[in-house]
Parts: structure tokens; sequence; C-alpha cells
């Protein structure tokens, strides 16, 4: 199955405007929406606090973390913190409209929470993805299979991708399944790194693979694909 839309683009921001309009189409208010951190979705988030004409709609979604380091000891930067930074505190988005993951709180009771939110508030309107330089989506490591919210161990590719020296060593995170992420009813997947177009082919031909986590979404009904 094809996606909905390619849209292609060398200009980050371009792709960045592209999503955020397709977005807007799709969304309506009180929406549960998914979203990343990194370096891939900043120029989405300057534009979201930008788009002052949809401020009481963006303000009005509700809001689902993906995934997060566990790290108790509170010296990673966390993507808790990261998405309070860029689109939280600026939107002035309402505390209990936001579902996060605290890094050092007990990972098992917030999967059940995260779970149990999921299943009362989902599935996600929507859902913006990035892709890991070994095909993962959102923590969903190659080769792990799993359901609901989960704690995984990462592997090493990530951690020396996401961290310089000195590295944290035998780092896990939780994260949401990639079942989970699939029930979403569009997705909206931004690489804008012109390396990642090899990667990104091989995702979108499919067959789905355990090895290659993101080929879950090569036959999703409502992807909408942005790159380089």
């Amino acid at each position: 199955m094809e996606p909905v839309s390619i849209t292609r683009n060398p200009d980050p921001e371009v792709l960045a405007r592209a999503l955020l309009d397709d977005l807007l189409e799709k969304l309506s208010a009180g929406d549960l929406l998914c979203i990343p951190t990194g370096r891939s979705p900043r120029d989405l988030y300057r534009l979201i606090r930008e788009d002052s004409g949809n401020s009481e709609l963006w303000r009005s979604c509700r809001y689902l973390q993906l995934d997060e380091y566990l790290d108790p000891t509170g010296r990673i930067p966390s993507f808790r913190q990261e998405l309070r930074e860029q689109i939280f505190d600026p939107l002035r988005v309402p505390q209990d409209q936001i579902f996060s993951i605290d890094p050092a709180g007990d990972p098992l009771s917030q999967a059940d929470q995260l779970d149990r939110i999921f299943q009362q508030s989902g599935p996600p309107r929507a859902s913006v993805l990035g892709l890991g330089n070994n095909g993962h989506i959102a923590f969903n490591e190659p080769g792990c299979h799993f359901t609901g919210y989960t704690v995984v161990d990462l592997a090493e590719e990530t951690i020396v991708t996401n961290f310089q020296e000195p590295r944290p060593s035998n780092l896990q995170a939780l994260t949401i399944s990639l079942d989970q992420i699939l029930e979403s009813e569009d997705i909206f997947l931004l690489v804008p790194q012109k390396e990642k177009s090899d990667l990104l082919d091989r995702c979108l031909a499919g067959p789905r693979t355990a090895d290659l986590p993101a080929s879950c979404l090569h036959d999703h009904p409502g992807l909408h694909v942005y790159r380089h």
C-alpha cells in the first residue's frame, strides 16, 4: 500500500511546514496526539509555537509522550522536559491534557497508567514520528516485539547516535509499542535527513520485519511521509 502522501524537499523547514498544514487538516479540538522529540521535529515545533491563528486548537489537544529515557539520577536530559520547553509551556497546555513519562519514576506503574490512558482516551488521532538510524520508531529497537508501553534496553547504536562521550551504558527506556502506534488514524513520518533515504526506502517497501521496526508503517492506511 502506498502512503497517502509523500512530500520531498531538501529543506527541513519546508517539510515541517507541509507536515503542519496536513496535520491541521486532520485535527479537531480535544484530539489525542502523539509527538516525538529529537532534532527532526524542532522546526515543526517552532512553527507550531508561531501558529497564533491556531493556538486554541493546539492548547485544546491532549498529548501522549511516546518514550523516555529511564534515569533515576536526573543526569540525562529528559524528553519530558524538552517537550515542556518546546510545546507545552509556550502553548500553555493544561497539565491534565499532558500524559508524560517521569524518567525517575517507577517505569512499570507508569506503563500501566499510560496503557490505561491509551485505552480510555485513544486511539490517537495522529502520531508524529521520526526514524532512528537503525530503523526504530519511538524506542522500538530491532528485534523487539511487545504490546503496550514497555521497558526496553536501548541498542548500542541508539546510544552512540544520541549521546556524546562519556556515554551512558546499559541504558533503558520506556516506550509505546508498535501496535499502539499503528492504531493511530494518521501517522506523519518526518525524515528530513538525506543520509536516511535508503533506510526509509527499505521501511516503505515492506514487508514488516522485526529487524526493521519502522517497516510496520509501510501498509498503514493513513501514512504521510515527509522526506529529503
